[in-house]
């Protein structure tokens, strides 16, 4: 029963912050686009969360000398990729993001290259800020995978 909860759990806090993330990116659509086209970017650090504007809020994890690590999509297919951060805001400004850091930046970073090129996008319940905010956690036990828990949830193996 406690395992049941704590599946049910985890996907309602991916269901909740994949709902806050459109509700923003809506809400904010105007402000947002014209900071992507015009805003300048601010000072990143290795492990920042940041994020940029393109009709959504994308999101990835700094990794430092110009690189980022996110779940984009290649060819169609949805994959945790590295690229230089010019590919990663294609023209857009960057937002740092205030996800929770409960681990060291580079316990962050490591986590992200652990994860390089899994795929298993799914809009809902692994998405790029998905991603970041369990890079950042600093929870070795949760495991970021199409078969952790939100995704056994909701029946997809």
């Amino acid at each position: 029963m406690k395992y049941t909860l704590t599946l049910l759990s985890e996907a309602i806090e991916r269901v909740t912050r994949t709902t806050i993330n459109a509700v923003e990116s809506s809400q904010a659509a105007p402000y947002k686009a014209i900071h992507a086209f015009f805003g300048k970017d601010p000072e990143i650090v290795k492990g920042d969360h940041i994020s940029v504007f393109c009709g959504y809020i994308h999101h990835g994890i700094y990794i430092g000398d110009g690189m980022v690590i996110h779940f984009t999509k290649v060819d169609g297919l949805g994959i945790i990729q590295m690229d230089t951060i010019e590919t990663f805001k294609n023209g857009k400004a960057i937002e740092i993001r205030n996800s929770p850091l409960n681990c060291s930046r580079e316990e962050a970073i490591q986590k992200a290259y652990s994860k390089l090129y899994t795929t298993g996008y799914n809009l809902v319940f692994n998405n790029c800020e998905h991603f970041v905010v369990w890079c950042r956690d600093g929870d070795n036990k949760k495991i970021y995978t199409p078969s952790s828990a939100a995704w056994q949830v909701m029946g997809n193996r």
